[in-house]
């Protein structure tokens, strides 16, 4: 395993990280049972679903991804009749739960038939909810697996898995760890004067310089046990409406549904606001998760949407801009070469409970394109496909952007304790998609997605 997918295993294990991604399906009459069948005969040959995570004894290394047979346990049915809201409300009860990927580092969840589910009219749904350890891919991997799980077309039967040895594993982790240490002070050299590169050129201005830590707002307190979701399904087209890309124009509603829901909560107009918005990194992955965060000012004291729009996007490719430079890169090749007890000590030994006096945004922003819709389960054909990026301490509202063929919907994540009037914020989040779709259109920003 990869020091970035363990650090996902490990951080895993002291707070929720599992990526709910949800699937609405047109229900094509079959049954629930049925259903699971299916997708069970395709979990078998899929290389990712037979795998599971298995550690080194004495934790000398990082843990190796062992073989799985995909069982029955692993597809929950949540049989209905049941409503949209009340679908959200279950899939909101799971968010809280943890995967043990020891056991499986996924489960699929199906709910069904769903009536009033979007994009159907008065057709029924079946909504499958895939979920996913962080440790076994980020937004975008995920979406890879979901698109195989339910794809149309015969699933490639995946290559054997080796049996797990752990005492072999133990003794090549032994063998290793002397290189491991020589090799992390190699590499240490390198990624220090990357970094004092970085600072250089942000000073001369080549890179934009680090954005400032914020005060924290509303949004950026704890959630208690409970969670509350909402979905709002748009023609992709709406959020391209002003010029920019689908990730800035959902950005955008956001930035104006939020900037005026802090308002009346108390938050004065001249407080700044800013997003934390997942991004992928550069170059061919080396890992499972390959992204980082950047920060991106929601800019609230511009009132016009279109100059709003356009100042986010600036915001976000400056960003990009920031995180692409070689310096990240070098630190990545220092961290892949730390030995696994160091790692996992950092890990161990760091609050996951603390909260910071001043925090690097208000909200979070993942997006992800999860491509053509031409996913099919038990007959049917997929309506729309949604996200919900997890909470933690400091982070009680987060947003998921995803889209499959014209569909896009826009997801909110929050807790009462948080966000008490959640219907509240749904209904500015829809005006706001609506103020978007009426903007004058923006000339496309290089570097947008």
């Amino acid at each position: 395993m990869s020091a970035p997918d363990a650090q996902s295993y490990w951080i895993s294990r002291q707070i929720p990280t599992d990526q709910f991604l949800l699937y609405c399906f047109d229900d094509a009459g079959a049954p629930l049972a049925s259903i699971r069948e299916q997708v069970l005969a395709r979990a078998a040959v899929i290389a990712d679903l037979r795998t599971r995570i298995r550690e080194v004894p004495g934790g000398v290394d990082h843990p190796h991804w062992a073989p799985m047979v995909p069982d029955a346990s692993l597809v929950r049915l949540h049989e209905g009749p049941t409503t949209w809201p009340a679908c959200l409300r279950s899939v909101a009860a799971l968010l809280t739960e943890r995967l043990d990927p020891i056991e499986s580092p996924w489960r699929l969840h199906l709910f069904g038939p769903v009536a009033d589910a979007p994009e159907g009219g008065d057709t029924g749904a079946v909504v499958a909810v895939l979920q996913v350890a962080h440790a076994l891919g980020d937004g975008r991997r995920a979406s890879g697996i979901a698109r195989e799980l339910f794809g149309s077309a015969p699933a490639t039967p995946a290559r054997a898995i080796p049996a797990w040895r752990p005492g072999v594993a133990l003794a090549a982790a032994v063998v290793r760890l002397p290189v491991q240490v020589a090799r992390m002070v190699l590499r240490a050299r390198p990624a220090h004067l990357a970094h004092r590169q970085r600072e250089r050129d942000s000073a001369a201005g080549v890179i934009p310089p680090k954005p400032p830590s914020r005060p924290k707002l509303p949004t950026n307190a704890a959630p208690d046990h409970r969670r509350e979701l909402r979905t709002v399904v748009v023609p992709a087209a709406t959020l391209r409406g002003t010029g920019v890309t689908v990730t800035v124009g959902a950005t955008t509603a956001i930035s104006l549904a939020l900037s005026r829901y802090l308002r009346a909560h108390g938050v004065g107009p001249g407080v700044g606001i800013a997003a934390e918005v997942t991004v992928a990194k550069p170059g061919k992955p080396l890992a499972r998760n390959h992204f980082r965060n950047v920060t991106v000012d929601l800019h609230p004291e511009i009132e016009d949407v279109a100059a709003r729009a356009g100042a986010i996007a600036e915001s976000l490719r400056r960003g990009r801009l920031r995180a692409d430079h070689p310096a990240g890169a070098a630190e990545d090749r220092a961290t892949a070469v730390v030995p696994a007890p160091l790692l996992r000590h950092g890990i161990d030994h760091f609050d996951f409970t603390a909260v910071p006096d001043e925090v690097t945004g208000n909200t979070v922003v993942s997006s992800v394109d999860r491509g053509p819709a031409d996913l099919v389960l038990g007959g049917g054909r997929v309506r729309f496909t949604a996200g919900f990026p997890a909470l933690s301490q400091f982070m009680g509202l987060t947003h998921g952007v995803h889209g499959i063929g014209d569909r896009v919907t826009v997801s909110i994540a929050t807790s009462p304790a948080v966000v008490p009037d959640v219907d509240e914020y749904e209904r500015l989040l829809r005006d706001a998609i609506d103020e978007l779709r009426a903007a004058a259109p923006l000339p496309q920003r290089e570097g947008d997605s």
